[in-house]
């Protein structure tokens, strides 16, 4: 059974190739959007790039995502490439990968080596979207989605945050599908642990 902001953004066109921006709290099922939708691309013959803002999250969905191999979509099943390293290196070699996982800056510096299969994406995911308000990150990270944009007009675009306080502009910049919401799978609760007990607010 889906989360709630899993089924708004299905109904929001997620799995009909539709940009969405799913603003969500931690552990509602961000990742699973983002899987839904590319492998409803490659199933159609069509090819994912997965932006993360740090290599430890590159390595961390890397792992995640080959275990897509043996889903029979495809001959040879779903092939995952990661690239977090050299940036002055093309990195050819990963376009016969269905999913490619790579931080922001090695995907600024694939654009800019002229890479020839960055024409070939047809999904492209950006988690930690909020990041775009980050100093030292943000400006890399818009650079290179405009130039996706802009390479590939066509292509669909899921963007993940659980604290992007801009949600509105964001997802108008990126012509999205706006999934708000304050849903969470636990409830927090607020406690204090002292004395080797934990006494929670309001109890």
């Amino acid at each position: 059974k889906l989360y709630p902001p899993q089924a708004e953004a299905i109904q929001k066109g997620l799995l009909d190739g539709r940009n969405i921006l799913a603003a969500i709290p931690t552990a509602s099922g961000k990742t699973l959007l983002a899987e839904l939708a590319m492998l409803k691309a490659i199933s159609k013959g069509g090819k994912a790039l997965y932006i993360v803002p740090l290599r430890a999250l590159a390595s961390e969905k890397f792992e995640r995502f080959r275990e897509f191999s043996s889903i029979g979509l495809k001959d040879g099943g779903v092939r995952v490439g990661i690239s977090t390293g050299d940036f002055e290196s093309r990195d050819e070699w990963l376009g016969s990968n269905d999913i490619i996982v790579a931080t922001s800056e090695k995907t600024d510096s694939l654009l800019r080596n002229s890479t020839s299969w960055m024409e070939e994406i047809t999904t492209i995911v950006v988690d930690e979207v909020h990041l775009l308000d980050s100093a030292n990150r943000g400006p890399t990270l818009e650079v290179t989605l405009t130039k996706l944009m802009k390479l590939n007009p066509g292509c669909q675009i899921i963007a993940l945050s659980a604290t992007i306080g801009n949600a509105y502009e964001v997802a108008d910049w990126l012509g999205a599908g706006l999934v708000l919401s304050e849903w969470r799978p636990t409830d927090l609760r607020e406690g204090v642990y002292y004395g080797g007990n934990i006494n929670f607010r309001g109890s």
